[in-house]
């Protein structure tokens, strides 16, 4: 008799800017999320943003990775409903964030905001979800982009009382096929990836770039890095 497989399980690196307020990450197992609260008030109470997002990271992971269901929740609808459940002031409070999840043989990526995902798949790499931004409108639209206000976010998630809040078909999903030397990368930094697609570098060389990428007035490199 055939032993079963064990199902395979992603190896997370998780690095995060602690000079950025906000980023909450949690990874368990085959679940994990990204994610960061921003307070549109001046007079905010110490750490609040993060409290919130580390309200919202619990929410999720709980009901996705400790679900007692034998079938995965729909992603989209869950994040959309925990955001508008949790927020009590619509017009001054929005998220965003990135959450992963195994299936069988794939994963699961969701994501609204300014996140940009990479796939490397032997020698190929994919950008398989694009950062919902200023900087992401003006390429579209054949603009240069803004290294000042281009990571200004075009959705989030947030109240349903909030006409601008993100709706369930406005989040970003790609399911990913997965085998051992799978490399997945979250990266907040647009101008981070865009430096290392050209550099057309290889996915072992991915964690050694983000921590020295240093230009000058922007080291930004919040990343989540998961090796299969």
């Amino acid at each position: 008799m055939q032993t079963p497989q064990k199902p395979i399980a992603p190896v997370a690196k998780i690095m995060l800017d602690i000079r950025q307020n906000g980023w909450i990450t949690v990874s368990i197992g085959g679940y994990g999320i990204v994610a960061q609260a921003l307070v549109g008030r001046h007079h905010r109470k110490v750490n609040e943003s993060q409290g919130i997002a580390l309200e919202f990271t619990h929410r999720v992971v709980q009901a996705i990775g400790f679900s007692s269901s034998p079938h995965h929740p729909s992603t989209p609808p869950l994040r959309v409903d925990i955001a508008d459940a949790l927020i009590d002031e619509p017009k001054l409070v929005i998220l965003q964030c990135t959450t992963w999840q195994m299936m069988t043989e794939q994963i699961e990526i969701c994501s609204v905001g300014a996140n940009s995902v990479l796939v490397f798949e032997g020698e190929t790499t994919r950008e398989v979800i694009v950062p919902q931004t200023v900087n992401e409108l003006l390429r579209r639209q054949g603009k240069a982009p803004s290294w000042k206000r281009g990571n200004i976010i075009t959705h989030a998630l947030g109240s349903r009382s909030n006409e601008k809040s993100c709706r369930v078909e406005e989040v970003q999903v790609a399911r990913i096929p997965v085998s051992p030397g799978t490399t997945i990368a979250v990266i907040e930094e647009r101008f981070l990836v865009d430096d290392f697609l050209e550099r057309a570098l290889p996915a072992s060389a991915l964690s050694s770039f983000i921590e020295s990428w240093n230009p000058p007035g922007r080291p930004i490199r919040t990343s989540v890095i998961l090796s299969f």
